[in-house]
């Protein structure tokens, strides 16, 4: 029997080895706490993942005991190592599940589900990047120790096999009495360290398994994919829910009184019979500066849209003081007043993943429930974006990305709203130098972007999206990356108070190396002779959960700001503003532009609405006809039908780098508590997760059954 007992506590030993990396290295990112508070969180966490796992894999060890009762000829070796060799391969897989939950938690604010991780687990380019998170060094360094400790364990029982045979039945005793007991202990040793502390607790703790399990379980259940449209499809809609959600999209109620519409929410591109917005006036002051950027004769114009990825605001000096102003030299230089530069200092973002936040950008539709994309999830959801428009305007519109834009169906929803060619890393010669994800860097695609443009911009407008990657995790160094941003990123760690660690440093060297590609790119424009008929859009597409560095003790870190805030400037360069024939009425019109975007905080979802107004003059938008002119642009700040609801003081929402929906009022200032917007687990989900945001989805199903009425 004490072969057995020790064979099973060897097995469970191992399984607790395999745990304890990923909750070791949360303890070394996770600032605060003494070293014996941090180690008690990663023991009670491990005990947590255990208990998540406990029940199924017994079950496969139990099997374990009654093949041994089958096997002719058993050897001792079986005594001392079946078991713990049979259960070493679950041990690698849920080392591996729980490193990538916890990162994909500290990056994204909630973890995985089944559904994206076998989504994930066919994209290539998503593979390699996944598994850049184990160059960590809070990731190697525990699963090191950890996997000296298994090591040992099995050595230990090796060296005991050629110790005489003993009864099976004892064995196999002392193995199941082991396994029953931990079923009973762990369990109460969940419950009991929840008592002691909520932050011992499963919601203190974060539960990464768990997600995967019910996805799972949901998926054997009911044998079908836990697909996003066909969830929502099969929503019942309660009556005035979905005039709630159409609310809370900034959507106008619908149209169904008229004989012909377009579409349930369509609203017209002039504003024409809509009740003034809250940032009408805003609007207005952009419409003059296109009146004076625009004649007759411009009928050519590059408008360059970017998504930086994850370029959060809370690194950039001139968002948050604290953090050095040498980091981000160029950027920082844009906010500082240079002339032909629109500059928002409170723009928030409205989703935690890139394709909500190029919704956002394109659509305005970009805080939906579930953690739901309208890019990823809803395949030909009906929508009238501004890339749509300007397609009919005349401008050729082109994505740029640096990997596989297949990748949460980027480029099949583009191609369908508009933009016809796309230009990622399959339609570029290899061998060009790469990053993040093994993807293309922000060199190679923006000097792209920049070249197709100008000698595009020869026949016709151009419409550049384009999409950087380089600091995106796992923050893999550039492979042009230049010495100089290296040797700034190492000297802004020494200018002021910071909590950077080893990890930190990677991600704030490809953070710097984007700057570094933006100065590079308008150097392009120069050089390329475009610059005096480009405007260039800049926007981050999300915060993000990891570590904010900035200041002492003293300088709040995990704020409202940091989690949520991103960068948002509109670029007219200097060569285009001298060209312009009225400078003092343009100058007239920037300026009040910019007081506008001093007053108050922004959407994320209102910059489509705030592109085609300081392009409302550009001649072939102008020159839409009346059919044509209309969208189904969401936004906040510039929808007169927009309401968040909940507290009177609400002004805008959406969902911050951690997951969290939040609420502002007009001050950027947060009302009311943070809600946490999780990803569809079960099917039980659609009524429980993100309640401020469960009439949008009613929205959604009304609008995906209602049949267009024109023809």
């Amino acid at each position: 029997m004490k072969r057995g007992v020790a064979s099973a506590l060897t097995t469970l030993g191992l399984l607790v080895l395999a745990l304890l990396p990923s909750r070791l290295a949360v303890a070394m990112r996770v600032r605060g706490g003494s070293f014996f508070e941090r180690v008690t969180r990663a023991l009670a966490g491990t005990t947590l993942d255990l208990w998540a796992v406990l029940i199924p894999l017994v079950l496969l060890l139990v099997l374990v005991v009654l093949f041994t009762a089958l096997v002719p000829r058993r050897r001792t070796l079986w005594q001392h190592l079946g078991a713990p060799l049979f259960i070493l391969p679950w041990c690698f897989v849920l080392y591996v599940l729980t490193v990538l939950q916890q990162e994909v938690k500290a990056e994204r604010g909630a973890f995985s589900t089944m559904q994206e991780i076998t989504a994930g687990a066919v994209q290539t380019s998503f593979v390699e990047g996944t598994l850049g998170f184990f160059r960590y060094e809070r990731i190697w360094i525990p699963a090191v120790v950890c996997g000296f400790a298994a090591l040992a364990l099995l050595v230990a029982r090796f060296r005991r096999r050629h110790e005489e045979e003993l009864p099976w039945r004892g064995w196999a005793g002392g193995f199941v009495g082991v396994l029953g007991l931990s079923l009973v202990v762990v369990p109460g040793a969940v419950g009991a360290q929840a008592l002691l502390s909520s932050r011992l607790s499963r919601a203190g703790l974060g539960d990464p398994l768990t997600s995967v399990i019910e996805t799972t379980m949901d998926l054997v259940e009911h044998r079908v994919p836990l697909e996003p449209s066909q969830l929502l499809m099969q929503l019942e809609v309660k009556p005035g829910e979905a005039e709630v959600g159409a609310a809370r999209m900034g959507w106008p109620p619908r149209q169904d009184t008229q004989p012909c519409h377009p579409h349930p929410h369509a609203r017209p591109l002039d504003r024409e019979g809509e009740p003034a917005a809250s940032g009408a006036a805003l609007l207005t002051a952009l419409e003059k500066v296109s009146a004076q950027l625009f004649g007759a004769d411009d009928t050519k114009v590059a408008v360059f849209q970017f998504s930086l990825e994850s370029f959060r605001a809370d690194d950039l000096h001139a968002l948050h003081p604290a953090a050095p102003r040498s980091l981000h030299p160029f950027v920082n230089a844009l906010y500082e007043g240079k002339p032909g530069v629109l500059a928002s200092r409170r723009t928030f973002q409205a989703g935690v993943r890139s394709a909500q936040g190029m919704a956002a950008m394109t659509c305005g539709v970009g805080t939906l429930p579930y953690n739901l994309s309208i890019i990823r999830d809803l395949d030909a959801f009906p929508l009238r974006c501004a890339p749509d428009l300007l397609a009919e305007a005349g401008f050729h519109g082109a994505f740029f990305y640096g990997s596989d834009a297949s990748y949460d169906e980027m480029a099949r929803f583009l191609t369908s709203h508009g933009v016809k060619e796309v230009v990622s890393q399959d339609e570029l010669p290899e061998g060009l130098p790469k990053g993040a994800w093994s993807g293309l860097t922000d060199f190679t695609v923006f000097d792209e972007a920049a070249k197709r443009v100008a000698k595009g911009l020869t026949e016709s407008s151009q419409y550049a999206l384009v999409m950087s990657l380089s600091n995106h995790s796992p923050y893999t160094p550039p492979e042009d990356l230049p010495p100089a941003v290296l040797a700034r990123m190492e000297q802004s760690l020494k200018e002021v108070p910071n909590r950077a660690s080893v990890d930190d440093r990677r991600r704030l060297l490809t953070h710097s190396y984007t700057d570094a590609a933006l100065e590079r790119f308008f150097a392009q424009l120069e050089t390329s002779g475009i610059s005096e008929r480009s405007i260039v859009v800049l926007m981050a597409d999300h915060s993000t959960g990891e570590d904010y560095l900035w200041g002492d003790d003293s300088v709040p870190h995990e704020t409202d700001a940091a989690k949520a805030q991103v960068p948002f400037l509109i670029v007219i360069p200097p060569p285009f503003l001298a060209r312009v024939k009225d400078r003092p009425a343009l100058e007239a019109a920037l300026s009040e532009a910019q007081q506008l975007l001093d007053a108050a905080p922004l959407s994320q979802n209102d910059v489509p609405a705030l592109l085609l107004a300081i392009l409302k003059h550009q001649p072939g938008l102008s020159a839409l006809p009346p059919s044509a002119r209309w969208h189904t642009l969401g936004g906040q700040v510039t929808s007169p039908w927009f309401q968040p609801g909940g507290e009177p003081a609400s002004f805008l929402l959406g969902i911050n780098g951690v997951d969290e929906l939040y609420v502002l009022d007009r001050q950027g200032v947060r009302v009311g508590a943070y809600e946490d917007a999780v990803f569809l687990r079960t099917r039980s989900d659609r009524a429980g997760v993100t309640p401020r945001l469960i009439p949008v989805a009613a929205t959604l199903v009304d609008t995906l059954r209602s049949p267009k009425v024109c023809p």
